[in-house]
């Protein structure tokens, strides 16, 4: 090393390292030579300096990375729809690869996994209404029992056998609901795939949930042979509230009353039930399961002007809220009398919000057509997309769809479906704006240095 003030500061934090258990004498000599580089008085290293590197080294670091996050996306894809009506849920079935929508009107698409063409297309069968009166609200993909559960403003939920790829049979028939279910919501316990909780939000401002013990042998107890025109077994809500199948349970709260609840999240790391509402006082209820109970702790966040959707990332554990009042907020389950942060940015009504799990990195799209991308550790704007969406109507019915292994967007745009993938890009490293002219290797402290021939100096850099 170039002086003895340099020697001894490397000798004290080599010593260092013994307690620490961090870096080598080798990485430490590295990164001294690093900062006497940068330094106006080459021979000496002080603290201020020292930090003042690690301080630009580490934000060049976020900053590239931040900036490698942000996608690059490809031309928009108009996908062929077979709905007429607007698209109310996209699911995706792991055991096949395929991705299922449905429509309004019941009818559903599957489509191919790679290229996301359409395959087949039928209709779900539901006696219960005369086929124009038929009105899906919400599905839900029940994974561990390969079936689907659709609700209708029947005030029903019909579940489906999905093993079937000609026609999807219906089973079971939950009928006697006291309002229209209008969101579902499905979980299973990754640890023990006979417990599962449905949970239903529906017009009145009720949140219930159905609790399943033993999933891999029965959704419910068949106690009688009723049955319909569909041949599927008729369970009605009474018998499950008043506790006459042992397989399945209730629980319910109906604090959004008398708004109608918009969207319905389980969250199985917390035990709570999640929903929002446009109403302001009950803006986000969770539900809180309370231990060898079945009744529930109630708690309601405020917002100005209510929620239009939620999300919950489960390794920040955050939830997310679409505004009505044109903003993100950020909310901690456990302290829910102010938000975390506030995400502005937004000049119109956010209808949906989704978390990128295996990123620190949120999703909103806004009535007025805009898809912005937040960084959550600094609470900052990353990437906005706008112009690329088709022009609709006023009260346009959009679903969000994000599906992060395959880097796929899905959204509708009432029976529209549009396809957004991110870009595959080659990584290149670039240090020189010109032609590199030459190259040097010192064997002695194991530096490449290379320069670029300009008019009239050459300009050297070191790589350590």
């Amino acid at each position: 090393h170039t002086s003895s003030t340099l020697c001894a500061k490397e000798t004290h934090l080599c010593a260092d390292t013994v307690q620490l258990g961090r870096g080598s004498k080798e990485e430490y000599g590295l990164l001294f030579d690093s900062v006497v580089v940068t330094q106006e008085h080459q021979g000496c290293v002080d603290w201020g300096g020292l930090c003042s590197f690690l301080v630009l080294e580490l934000s060049d670091k976020v900053k590239n990375t931040r900036t490698s996050s942000v996608p690059c996306w490809q031309p928009p894809r108009t996908m062929t729809c077979p709905h007429r009506d607007q698209v109310q849920k996209v699911l995706y079935l792991e055991s096949s690869g395929q991705y299922l929508t449905v429509s309004k009107g019941g009818t559903v698409g599957l489509r191919d996994k790679e290229d996301m063409s359409l395959l087949h297309t039928l209709r779900l069968q539901n006696s219960t209404v005369t086929p124009k009166d038929l009105w899906v609200t919400d599905m839900v993909l029940l994974h561990n029992v390969h079936k689907i559960a659709v609700s209708f403003t029947s005030k029903e939920v019909c579940f489906y056998d999905i093993l079937s790829k000609q026609d999807f049979s219906c089973k079971y028939k939950l009928q006697g609901l006291k309002f229209t279910p209008w969101c579902l919501d499905y979980w299973v316990d990754p640890s023990n795939l006979d417990q599962a909780v449905l949970t239903i939000g529906d017009i009145g401002g009720q949140v219930s949930a159905l609790y399943f013990t033993s999933t891999q042998i029965s959704l419910f107890e068949r106690r009688s042979l009723r049955t319909d025109a569909d041949s599927a077994d008729i369970i009605l809500w009474d018998e499950l509230v008043k506790g006459k199948h042992c397989s399945c349970y209730t629980v319910t709260h109906q604090v959004h009353a008398p708004a109608w609840v918009r969207k319905v999240r389980y969250l199985g790391s917390l035990e709570a039930f999640v929903s929002c509402s446009t109403r302001p006082q009950s803006s986000v209820v969770i539900g809180w399961r309370e231990k060898e109970s079945r009744s529930l702790r109630v708690t309601s966040l405020f917002t100005k002007r209510g929620v239009w959707d939620i999300d919950h990332h489960r390794g920040l554990n955050l939830i997310a809220t679409a505004g009505v009042d044109h903003q993100v907020l950020l909310w901690n389950p456990y302290m829910t009398s102010e938000p975390v942060c506030v995400l502005s940015g937004h000049t119109s009504p956010v209808l949906a919000v989704r978390f990128m799990q295996t990123k620190q990195q949120l999703l909103s799209y806004s009535k007025d057509k805009v898809l912005c991308i937040w960084d959550v550790s600094s609470q900052q704007c990353i990437h906005r997309l706008a112009g690329v969406f088709p022009k609709t109507q006023e009260d346009t019915h959009t679903l969000l769809f994000l599906q992060e292994e395959r880097q796929r967007l899905l959204l509708s745009f009432n029976s529209l479906l549009l396809l957004l993938e991110t870009m595959k890009e080659e990584k290149r490293t670039s240090s020189h704006e010109h032609p590199v002219t030459c190259v040097l290797y010192n064997s002695l402290f194991r530096q490449v240095h290379r320069g670029r021939g300009s008019q009239r100096h050459y300009l050297f850099y070191i790589f350590v």
